[in-house]
């Protein structure tokens, strides 16, 4: 089976994030992590500390390049990183879920750190005012959420994990009065952000193409999730293309959006509708995972435990075969997925776990 963890953690372009949660769960990659370029002196730290062992093994690690910068927001930050690079499909047509996972919350950026350690002037009227800012930006920030909470896709939109680092963050005393004003104006950048998303996606709720995929994911994102036709270019390359193996679709960050090959590339109806369910699938176990904070999120939780082969792909497959209610993934004469179709007991599972997170399911 690809471990999608291992070649994460070979990857420079991997973010911090992602790192934190494959070291939450994988003892045995802390030390390609610990050598990794993202890895940051947080998580370094902890590493060491529940790991002792992987200090002497850091050396034996192999060295990658520096990362490269990140590109210019847009939509909702952060890097894509790879969640499988086998593919969706074994015969001939290969799906590459994009996703991210959640960080592991170890503590404040080493910005935080740096702040913390100089001297503060606690009850100056420029601290008080800079928390009275970030609490009336936290009430307008929740009453946005609530407008959109029932969305399967609401903590990727809101930035819920950002917004939480600050709302810790802030409440620390030791912080300089400086750091406090720069925390309530990230508090209102996000609730900017978040209020700006939320207009956009009044505008793209409307099936604009007229197509199979985007009647699914704007049903799904209600105008959150965007879709393009444009996996050639956005999406990864198979590793295995020598086997005429080819990647039609992926998912992205930023923008919050579903990349798939032109439909006429995907196959029948029932196959199309397969393709676009499994990317969705990885947003909203990105989502999951948001919002569990430095928890496993449900998803990664039931594959962590050995469901679905312990294998995140076959969830996502099983949820598309669940919505679908089908029993192959052999459409038009091609395999898709990853050739395992879940159990019963499996469906059950992914049909709870939709209701919790709020992702479509017929009844």
């Amino acid at each position: 089976m690809y471990d999608t963890d291992l070649a994460a953690a070979q990857n420079p372009a991997t973010p911090p994030a992602r790192l934190a949660d494959i070291a939450a769960r994988r003892g045995d990659l802390h030390p390609l992590i610990l050598g990794h370029p993202a890895c940051y002196p947080q998580l370094r730290e902890w590493i060491f500390q529940v790991n002792p062992s992987a200090r002497a093994a850091m050396s034996a690690a192999p060295a990658m390049p520096p990362a490269a910068a990140p590109s210019p927001r847009r939509g909702r930050g952060g890097l894509c990183a790879l969640l499988g690079c086998g593919g969706l499909a074994l015969l001939g047509v290969v799906i590459v879920g994009i996703v991210f996972v959640g960080g592991l919350l170890i503590g404040p950026s080493t910005q935080d750190q740096s702040t913390s350690d100089r001297p503060t002037s606690e009850g100056t009227t420029a601290r008080d005012d800079s928390l009275a800012a970030f609490d009336a930006e936290r009430s307008r920030y929740d009453e946005l959420y609530a407008q959109i909470e029932s969305n399967p896709v609401a903590p990727l939109v809101a930035d819920v994990v950002r917004f939480q680092r600050v709302e810790t963050n802030i409440a620390d005393p030791g912080l300089t009065d400086a750091s406090v004003a720069q925390y309530a104006n990230e508090a209102r950048s996000i609730r900017e952000t978040l209020e700006q998303r939320i207009a956009d996606a009044a505008t793209r709720r409307t099936n604009v193409s007229g197509s199979v995929t985007e009647a699914i994911v704007d049903e799904a994102g209600q105008g959150f999730i965007d879709i393009a036709w444009d996996a050639d270019t956005q999406c990864a390359t198979s590793r295995r293309a020598d086997e005429g193996r080819v990647t039609i679709g992926c998912v992205s960050d930023e923008p919050l959006a579903v990349h798939l090959a032109p439909e006429s590339q995907l196959g029948g109806d029932l196959a199309m509708r397969e393709v676009v369910l499994h990317e969705l699938t990885h947003l909203y176990v990105r989502a999951d995972s948001d919002a569990h904070g430095s928890e496993l999120g449900t998803a990664a939780l039931l594959v962590e435990q050995g469901h679905f082969q312990g294998n995140s792909e076959s969830f996502a497959d099983c949820y598309a075969l669940t919505y679908l209610d089908l029993w192959t993934l052999t459409f038009d004469g091609r395999e898709y997925g990853y050739g395992y179709i879940c159990t019963p007991e499996e469906r059950q599972l992914v049909r709870e776990w939709a209701a919790e997170v709020h992702a479509p399911m017929p009844q």
